[in-house]
Formats: C-alpha cells, sequence, structure tokens
C-alpha cells in the first residue's frame, strides 16, 4: 500500500517525482475508462521495418499501401503535410531548441523508428498524430526530411492515442509535470474525472492535486513557468498556486520570477510561500524584556509596558504616583469618553492596596 504524501510544506521535487514512480510501479488495473487498448511492445527500429516490408518505400505516400493481415502491423510513408496534432496531445511544451536539435539529429542520423499515427476520421487521406510530433515538427520547420515512416493504428480513438503517445514518452521520460498536467486537464474537460485519470496514468488521487495546480495559476504566472518547466515541477507549482490563492496575482508572479531566475532551492520557496499566506503579524510577540524588584515588576512586551509596583510609605507613593503620571503624559492618548476622576483605580492613582498600576 502506498503511504500518503507528505506535507506540501515538505515535500520537495525529488520527493514529489520519487513517490510518483513508487505509485506507477504499484499500478492497481485501470478501471473507469472505456478506451481502446493500448498497442503493446517496443517500437521496431527502421531497419527492421524495412527488412521486414520491403515495399514499403515503393507505396503511396498516404493511403495506398495494401492492407495486412489483421494481427501485422501496417506501415508506410507518409508526406508530414498530411500529419495533423492530437488535440488531447500529452505534451504541451515544444521548444525551440528541442525542435532544432531533433532537426540535426534526423539529418545527420536519419529516421531510426516509425512515428505513430491513427487516420484522420473527419479528413480522409490525412492522419493524427499518436507519437512522434517533436520529428514531424522539426521536418516542417527545418525541412529535414519530407515524408516519415509511420506505423498506422487503424480503429484508435483520438483518446486511445493520445494515451499512447503518452505512455511513448513516460517510457523516455521526456515529460515535464506541465506536460502531465495540461494533458490530464484536457481529459477532464473531455468527460473524465479526475480520480479516473489518476488510476489510468498509475498514482494517487492526492498526487493529482498537485497536478491540477498548474490550471489554477493565471496566465502572467504560467508564462513564467512555460519559459523554465523543468524547474517548476509539481510541487512548485501547487507552492505557488496557494501564493495566487491567498497573497494575489502580483505576488506569485513576482516570487515565481525570483524562483526562476535567481535559481533558488525548493526550501528556500516554501520559506517564502509560508511567510506570504501565513503572515506573523498576528501573533503576540515574546516578553523582551522583565524587570523584578522587591516590591514589584516591570515587564515590556513588544509595544506593551506594564508596572505592578507596591508602595507602602505614604509620602514615596504619592511622589512616585505624581511622576509615575507626568511620565505617561508624554505618550499617551486621549481615550474616548469621560475619564473617571472619583473612587476606584486611574492610571497613577492608589487602590486600597497601595499599588500603583499602568497596563
Amino acid at each position: 500500500m502506498v503511504d500518503k504524501p507528505r506535507s506540501s510544506k515538505s515535500l520537495s521535487e525529488d520527493d514529489f517525482n520519487a513517490q510518483l514512480r513508487s505509485e506507477r510501479a504499484q499500478k492497481p488495473a485501470s478501471h473507469g475508462m472505456v478506451m481502446t487498448p493500448l498497442p503493446s511492445g517496443p517500437s521496431r527500429s527502421l531497419e527492421e521495418v524495412l527488412r521486414d516490408h520491403p515495399d514499403t518505400s515503393e507505396k503511396v505516400k498516404a493511403g495506398q499501401a495494401s492492407e495486412p493481415h489483421a494481427s501485422e502491423r501496417k506501415y508506410q510513408k507518409i508526406d508530414v503535410s498530411l500529419i495533423d496534432p492530437n488535440p488531447l496531445a500529452p505534451r504541451e511544451v515544444y521548444t525551440a531548441e528541442m525542435i532544432r536539435d531533433r532537426a540535426e539529429a534526423l539529418r545527420t542520423q536519419g529516421q531510426h523508428d516509425p512515428i505513430h499515427v491513427i487516420p484522420n476520421p473527419d479528413e480522409p487521406g490525412r492522419f493524427i498524430i499518436c507519437d512522434g510530433w517533436t520529428r514531424v515538427q522539426s521536418c516542417r520547420d527545418h525541412q529535414v526530411m519530407h515524408e516519415l515512416l509511420a506505423e498506422v493504428h487503424e480503429g484508435m480513438s483520438l483518446e486511445a492515442a493520445a494515451w499512447f503517445g503518452y505512455q511513448q514518452n513516460e517510457e523516455r521520460e521526456l515529460h515535464c509535470d506541465l506536460d502531465r498536467a495540461m494533458f490530464y486537464e484536457k481529459l477532464i474537460a473531455n468527460g473524465h474525472s479526475a480520480a479516473e485519470i489518476a488510476k489510468q496514468a498509475g498514482f494517487s488521487r492526492s498526487q493529482m492535486t498537485f497536478f491540477r495546480s498548474f490550471a489554477r495559476l493565471p496566465a502572467d504566472v504560467l508564462e513564467i513557468v512555460r519559459s523554465s518547466p523543468k524547474k517548476f515541477g509539481a510541487s512548485a507549482s501547487y507552492q505557488i498556486s496557494k501564493v495566487v490563492d491567498r497573497a494575489g496575482v502580483k505576488q506569485a508572479a513576482k516570487l515565481a520570477s525570483r524562483y526562476c531566475e535567481e535559481e533558488r532551492t525548493f526550501s528556500w520557496l516554501v520559506g517564502q510561500v509560508q511567510s506570504l499566506v501565513e503572515p506573523r503579524h498576528h501573533r503576540q510577540p515574546a516578553s523582551s524584556k522583565q524587570v523584578k524588584f522587591g516590591n514589584g515588576v516591570y515587564k515590556q512586551r513588544g509595544h506593551d509596558f506594564e508596572v505592578l509596583m507596591t508602595v507602602k510609605d505614604p509620602v514615596k507613593r504619592a511622589a512616585f504616583a505624581s511622576r509615575l503620571e507626568a511620565l505617561l503624559a508624554t505618550v499617551a492618548e486621549d481615550a474616548d469618553g469621560p475619564q473617571g476622576d472619583g473612587d476606584g483605580v486611574s492610571a497613577g492613582g492608589d487602590d486600597a492596596d497601595g499599588k500603583a498600576n499602568e497596563a
């Protein structure tokens, strides 16, 4: 049984990721989500595909390959202009550097593995990506290849295709937490509950709370997160979201910028969040000074002063009271309502026990 996550105040990014891996390793059977079974087994290399299907390269680019037996995989070369993104795509962040590096790898090394697509149900002759969208974008943006070898998955739904791409990326460990979070939000918008998605992805519902914090970030803050997705994991996003809720967008954006630009640690972020969402000004300050006498005590607590003194000698008592009243007059403010000048205790006056009090 997986332990519950520790408090968000102490759960670092490393702790969060370690716990996530542990929960995925103990992933229960999926329930509650109806989807086409995902293809199993590793992707085959381009050399293996071409060896087993020597006629593939001779087939027409988009749809003229002979129909294989149902138990066989279907491969064909597809023009990159005919491949569309999946609206439920599991990856959110594509940087110019990522696209450029992949383009350079394709240019120097060629295509090692087939991409994965499904036929576009709304536009015959076109395809929707399951896995390999980075390679498609690289070919388009940098004119590396006009077509890519693809494995075509007939009868697979958009959602199943998205989960397939998600699992492929998770095996390569290329997702960042922002990618995962936005993928989960797309599925939630598509009608699934957070609990169902957590179970399908293989982690606890409590972990989903961290991922869903990304969706609560305002656009200004999310833009900062997108600029450094590796810096802002799910735990960091959760901390920033607390500042949004309790201290406002401006404070959250300022903190996120400092966390990123100053390369601060996660423990620093937690401390900053605590100081913003749990202000200490309401707490009673500790006693800063206390002096005891044989006949009384003098205390100072922050802004407050307290004197409790017994003066039995009448002459000394009158002099003490006079000087105390004069001292009080230098700092005392007028109170609302009439001032008591009759019997009883008043500032600097005597009570029945001969005590002069000032609080």
